[in-house]
């Protein structure tokens, strides 16, 4: 009797669901997802220190004094600081005029300087490579997905090619662009080492509105080049603080958030 109730409340009780299995990620999509992780976070950090050092400069000049040719490079100060240089003309008449620190969104330092002075030889390089990237991005049709020019970040090094980004400014708090950004790397003799677009198209992320208390978990995009979420992907999750929920074509799904991306076991159909 005992071993028939054993029995029934066995068959009645329902099957132990199963733990989905892992997916499988190739060495060479691991190797891509690091890259990607690892230079969006870079991308973020660079243009936040720009966001920062821009507001820093606007408090002690009015924006109509910015006008004209010149720009800014952003280079490693010390620790997990970076310095951004503000300089006027362009070649070997660029002149640094205004220096800031920023770590993280806090501004260490600014300085208004007494009088200006020639870019370093590394400096120059970097400024360099914007005015070559801008030029190559009218070459080869590349133009922001908004009316706002692009907010250009080049990515230092200690030598070698400079990579250089052109990204579509957010310009709008009802949306966020995840197309209109685009990268061309300038190798040390000036010339066009590669270039491409990061999207096949204008794309927005739109961004809800939600009642009251409430906020938006996660977004959702997908991404039509590449078999792995990009570091544009990365730079976008650190803007918006959200995980983004990318489709790649291979119909498989990754969440980025932050820095860190995984393949979850779910298929897009």
């Amino acid at each position: 009797m005992l071993a028939l109730m054993l029995m029934l409340s066995q068959a009645s009780s329902p099957a132990p669901v199963l733990p989905a299995e892992a997916p499988v990620v190739s060495p060479a999509d691991q190797q891509l997802i690091g890259q990607s992780a690892s230079m969006g976070t870079i991308l973020y950090a660079l243009d936040k220190a720009a966001s920062v050092s821009t507001d820093a400069l606007l408090e002690k000049m009015d924006r109509t004094q910015l006008a004209g040719s010149g720009g800014y490079v952003i280079e490693r100060a010390s620790g997990t600081a970076l310095r951004a240089t503000y300089y006027r003309g362009m070649g070997q008449d660029a002149r640094a005029f205004f220096v800031a620190e920023v770590e993280g969104e806090k501004l260490l330092r600014s300085e208004m300087l007494p009088s200006p002075v020639p870019l370093t030889a590394r400096q120059a390089e970097l400024a360099a490579a914007r005015e070559i990237a801008a030029k190559i991005a009218v070459s080869e049709g590349y133009k922001p997905c908004s009316a706002a020019p692009f907010n250009t970040v080049v990515v230092p090094t200690s030598d070698g090619p400079i990579g250089v980004y052109l990204l579509t400014a957010q310009t709008t708090a009802a949306s966020y662009p995840i197309g209109g950004h685009f990268r061309v790397v300038v190798g040390p003799d000036g010339e066009k080492w590669s270039s491409r677009p990061f999207s096949a198209s204008c794309l927005d992320l739109d961004l809800p509105k939600l009642p009251a208390g409430s906020e938006p978990v996660a977004l959702v995009t997908s991404n039509r080049l590449d078999p792995v979420p990009t570091e544009i992907f990365v730079f976008a999750s650190h803007s918006l603080g959200l995980p983004l929920y990318v489709a790649t074509n291979d119909q498989r799904l990754w969440k980025v958030d932050g820095r860190k991306i995984e393949l979850r076991p779910d298929k897009i159909n």
